[in-house]
């Protein structure tokens, strides 16, 4: 019975013409990332592209600045104008762990609008990030887009809590 019950209703939804769901065309198209400057109290210029960055937590940002947290943004591409009901796009962010034991942050997107160039973005801050390397992995439709930052610390500083 349920067996004919789900015929009658898959044979009357398409004959309505209702389609079924159908994902979104949307494309990843840049990763940035940016440290926050405590004692600046603002963003760096990007670093996704920069050599290895060390001791930042103990000034060695720019100008001699400190820097804990990491922001990174993507940067997505779809139809012009546009709320696609179902685009999604997911984010792997790696830590490699002073143990070997990596610490993996999922992060899910959704809800994205599109303005008239096709674009949008989307964030997401680590803080305490910035001992650790990051490697990051953004799957957005079809497209794939990775990123890799370095950063290294001295294991051992006498100091607890980095």
């Amino acid at each position: 019975m349920r067996r004919f019950a789900n015929i009658v209703l898959g044979l009357l939804t398409f004959g309505m013409g209702v389609s079924p769901a159908v994902a979104a065309d949307i494309k990843i198209e840049n990763v940035q990332a940016f440290l926050f400057l405590e004692q600046a109290g603002k963003l760096s210029d990007d670093i996704a592209d920069a050599t290895p960055l060390t001791n930042l937590p103990r000034g060695g940002a720019t100008g001699d600045d400190s820097a804990t947290g990491v922001l990174l943004e993507f940067t997505f591409s779809g139809d012009k104008n546009s709320r696609p009901k179902y685009a999604t796009a997911t984010v792997d962010i790696t830590q490699s762990g002073y143990a070997r034991q990596p610490i993996v942050t999922h992060k899910a997107f959704a809800n994205f609008t599109f303005g008239a160039d096709g674009m949008t973005h989307k964030a997401v801050f680590m803080e305490n990030a910035t001992c650790l390397t990051l490697q990051i992995e953004v799957h957005a439709g079809k497209s794939t887009k990775d990123a890799k930052l370095v950063f290294q610390c001295p294991q051992d500083t006498g100091k607890t809590g980095l």
